[in-house]
This record gives C-alpha cells, sequence and structure tokens, in this order.
C-alpha cells in the first residue's frame, strides 16, 4: 500500500457531486470487479522453461498473456529480468520439501521492493501509535475489556466464510494503501451478519476520504476506523459509497441510509493466541502482519510457517475469518487478504497457528481487535 495524502482534497462539501466524481463512481468500480472475476486457474510452468534465455522470454510472454498484462519497450527489458529472477525463486521453493507452495500471480515481474510499496504500508505503526495516544488522553489510559475471556468448550475448528458473515474477496489496487479500511470493514460486515442475519458489502470509501484520524490511501488503523463508524451514526454501503483507490473529498451527500452501526470494539489481549482463537470462534477479527518477502508476495497455498520469510516489519492489515487443523494435527488460522483473488488461496491463505513466538507467525497476535454489537 502507498500514496501521499493529497491533504488539499480531505475535507467535506455539501455542495452536488459533479459530474466527474459520479462517472468515478460508476466506471472504477465497475473496472475493478472486472480485474476481481478474471479466471483464477493457476499458472503452471516447467523446469525446461527456466533453462535459456530465449525459454524464460516465452515463459514470460506467456505469463503475460495469461494474466492480461501488457508492457512495451523499455519497460518490457527490465520487468523481463525481474520476472526471471521471481520464476526461479517460486520453481526453486516448490522443490523443496515444503507445505508451503508459491505461484506466477499477476506480481510475478515485479521486485519484493516494489510490489511492498504498492501493497504494503510501513504507516500501520504510526496510526496505531497515534490512535493509542488519542485514547489514552481521552480514557485516562483506561484499558478496554475482553468480552471473551471466560469462553468455554470453543469449536475445534470455524470458518466464517461458511456460516455466511465473509464477502467476496474484494480488491484495494496497488494504488491506494487502504488495507486499514478493507480490515475494518470485514470485521464489521462479520459482525453485522452474526447478529442480524444479512450480509452487506459495506464502504471502504467513505473510511477512506471521511475518516480523517486516518491517512487515506496513505495508510491508517482499523481501531480508528472502529471509532469513526461509532462517532458518525454507522457506515454506508459500498452500493452507495463506491470503491475507487485513491484519496478523495468527504461526499456528504451519499452519507445517508442505509447505514450500519456498531456499539464499540475490543482489543485482543496481546500475543496471546489462544486469547486470539476465543474471539475468532465468535467472529471475524482484524490484525496486523509483516507481509514482506517473496514467499508472501507469490502464496499460492498450503499452509505459511515460522520457516517462510514474511519480513520483521508490521506492514498490512487483514482478517482472520476461522481456525482449524490438518490432519497431520498442524492448527491453521484462515486469513482474508484484499489483493484479489488471484493471490493465494483465491484471496485467501492458512497461516500456521500455535506458534512458538507468542506474537504468532508474522506478527498476527500482536495487535487484534474487532467491532462490538449488541
Amino acid at each position: 500500500m502507498h500514496g501521499q495524502i493529497n491533504s488539499t482534497k480531505r475535507f467535506f462539501i455539501h455542495l452536488p457531486i459533479i459530474t466527474i466524481a459520479i462517472m468515478k463512481f460508476v466506471i472504477v468500480p465497475l473496472v475493478l470487479i472486472a480485474l476481481t472475476f478474471r479466471l483464477c486457474d493457476s499458472f503452471e510452468f516447467e523446469r525446461k522453461e527456466l533453462e535459456s534465455e530465449e525459454n524464460l522470454l516465452h515463459l514470460y510472454k506467456r505469463w503475460s498473456s495469461h494474466h492480461r498484462i501488457s508492457r512495451n519497450g523499455r519497460e518490457m527489458y527490465n520487468r523481463f529480468k525481474v520476472f526471471k529472477e521471481n520464476a526461479k525463486y517460486v520453481f526453486k521453493v516448490n522443490q523443496m520439501n515444503k507445505t508451503l507452495k508459491l505461484k506466477l500471480n499477476q506480481f510475478a515481474d515485479m521486485s519484493n521492493d516494489e510490489f511492498m510499496n504498492l501493497y504494503t504500508n510501513s504507516n500501520i505503526t504510526y496510526y496505531k501509535n497515534l490512535h493509542a495516544k488519542k485514547t489514552e488522553a481521552v480514557n485516562g489510559g483506561r484499558v478496554g475489556g475482553f468480552m471473551y475471556e471466560e469462553a468455554r468448550n470453543l469449536p475445534s475448528s470455524i470458518d466464517w466464510r461458511k456460516k455466511g458473515a465473509v464477502n467476496d474477496i474484494k480488491n484495494q489496487g496497488a494504488t491506494c494503501g487502504s488495507c486499514w479500511a478493507f480490515a475494518a470493514v470485514a470485521a464489521v460486515e462479520g459482525i453485522h451478519q452474526i447478529k442480524t442475519k444479512k450480509l452487506l458489502s459495506l464502504s471502504e470509501q467513505e473510511l477512506v476520504n471521511c475518516d480523517f484520524s486516518d491517512g487515506g490511501c496513505g495508510g491508517g488503523f482499523y481501531n480508528s476506523a472502529f471509532e469513526f463508524i461509532m462517532e458518525n451514526d454507522g457506515i454506508t454501503t459500498e452500493e452507495n459509497y463506491p470503491y475507487y483507490a485513491e484519496n478523495d473529498y468527504c461526499h456528504s451527500p451519499r452519507r445517508n441510509n442505509p447505514r450500519v452501526t456498531i456499539d464499540g470494539y475490543e482489543n485482543v489481549p496481546s500475543n496471546n493466541e489462544n486469547a486470539l482463537k476465543k474471539a475468532v470462534a465468535h467472529q471475524p477479527v482484524a490484525v496486523a502482519i509483516a507481509a514482506g518477502g517473496r514467499d508472501f508476495q507469490f502464496y499460492s497455498h498450503g499452509m505459511f510457517t515460522k520457516n517462510d520469510y514474511c519480513g520483521n516489519q508490521i506492514n498490512h492489515t487483514v482478517v482472520v475469518v476461522g481456525y482449524g487443523t490438518e490432519e497431520d494435527g498442524t492448527e491453521y488460522w484462515i486469513i482474508r487478504n484484499s489483493w484479489g483473488v488471484h493471490w493465494g488461496l483465491e484471496g485467501y491463505m492458512k497461516m500456521q497457528r500455535g506458534a512458538e513466538d507468542p506474537e504468532g507467525i508474522c506478527g498476527l497476535a500482536m495487535s487484534p481487535s474487532y467491532p462490538v454489537k449488541f
């Protein structure tokens, strides 16, 4: 996730929305939907395709056609050099005796540095700390409760997708560092469905444009988003305020009913996967993670474990929508991402549960949080 905040555009207006804005609300979401619903078949390749420059170039062209990616001239030459190294890395990892498997997804001609600049957000820690300072000032340092502390007899597995509390995978796009908004919205969508039996798709764009405690496409933190929803009589639907992946004015004429409300939010005790399990047994939970490295960038399927690399910087937010246990006894979390259906297990990841380190794999147990709705 990346992008600088355009401070001149992020304020309330009360004039009718101009024609360009209307076109943006209609056309850009349709483009994002079209991108999301491309065929999700895996891109396969063989060792012999890596054995010569000619074969690699043919592989690159085949990959470009498969993902409908067009590069021209100098850009194609530079991208091809990156693609070659990524293809060799993916093949090497897939030959190892690991449960983790990688694939040449739509990010395969991006360097890892470029990928992280586009799809992860180094500002999460900043906004988390900023939010914590504001909360301490308001509450005198009071720490909120954890309503699931005494929960017992938890199910051995749960998948909130199967219970109708999780929407289809969404795509934040490469132009907007809005994973914090997607995580907050998915968590609110989940608890709203659990309490009302109605699954609605809610508006990430309203948070990007109107939540001034966060940084729009420049990053943010889901707890601040929960507070925005509490203080603004809820959040509207995706249909009413569609996503178009950039900072813009807060279009107040669209901030009307229907709106989904929450009554509060709570933090799961830090570095405690047992506490996280208690929370996820009751609802989807937003978490902040490290999402660096090529193992994460090219994740396809299998278990992401302590032996796989995701970096050491918390730079992305996702939602834990379930947990379970493999036949060999390995426990896992079900992670819902916001990079579209071509990444991972059609947008999801299995991440090892019960790690030796208390913060969990990729730090997912460090700062979990969930909205409360009575």
